[in-house]
């Protein structure tokens, strides 16, 4: 009985060894190897330890070539007219009263060439106030009138409003109006071909002479006959 139990106790502990050797060649090929999902990642350069409590880094903005800049390409502005240049500048006759004779005589003078015909004609009224250059020749608007509006209609009619010192401070007679008138009639209608006629007001209201004499509450149209354009400097 006793040898019995021996032979009983070696068969099992054989059974045991070689239960044990099937386990470990079952999975000897796999020991020691980390499982993929055990492997950690190498931190990036500057990244602290994947251990530490840290917040997960920003992913880069990323920069669309379309809006990123080019180096090689410099930006131009727009092309604009500079006032300082001559090439931006136009030549026009003005007319002012002479001082030998009754008749206007013309002057040349330089204004801002724009594309708007009252822009233009806005500068000859100032040009006129602020009176001639030119010996021989004398102021037909006293020059502490103003030039407070002028609009050109469709039609091309344009309205002069002028401060009312044109009529306070004018010296009267009907020579000094006409001269006043015509000095303002003639070299807007003489220089921009888009003005017919020239309706005047004062501190934008109508008035029925200018001092006296000539009318105000009409149109005035182009008249060179008292104009000496054979004087120097007329075209």
């Amino acid at each position: 009985m006793k040898r019995e139990t021996i032979v009983l106790g070696a068969v099992a502990a054989v059974c045991t060894v070689l239960l044990v050797a099937a386990l470990v060649m079952r999975t000897g090929g796999h020991a020691g190897r980390p499982t993929e999902a055990a492997v950690t990642p190498e931190p990036a350069d500057g990244a602290p330890p994947g251990g530490e409590d840290t917040a997960p880094a920003a992913p880069a903005a990323s920069v669309s070539p379309a809006a990123a800049p080019s180096p090689a390409v410099t930006a131009t502005p727009a092309e604009t007219p500079s006032f300082t240049s001559e090439q931006n500048r136009r030549e026009v006759t003005l007319f002012f009263q002479e001082v030998d004779s009754e008749s206007l005589g013309p002057e040349k003078r330089k204004i801002f060439l724009t594309s708007s015909a009252a822009d233009q004609a806005k500068q000859i009224v100032v040009e006129l106030i602020n009176g001639p250059l030119e010996t021989g020749l004398l102021p037909t608007l006293p020059p502490q009138a103003r030039l407070r509006g002028l609009y050109l209609d469709r039609s091309g009619t344009v309205y002069v409003d002028l401060s009312s010192e044109v009529s306070d401070l004018h010296p009267g007679g009907s020579d000094g109006e006409i001269a006043t008138i015509y000095s303002l009639v003639d070299s807007l209608i003489y220089n921009l071909p888009e003005i017919k006629r020239v309706h005047f007001l004062v501190n934008g209201e109508e008035r029925d002479t200018l001092k006296s004499h000539l009318d105000l509450r009409r149109d005035y149209q182009k008249d060179l006959s008292i104009v000496d354009m054979d004087r120097k400097g007329a075209r």
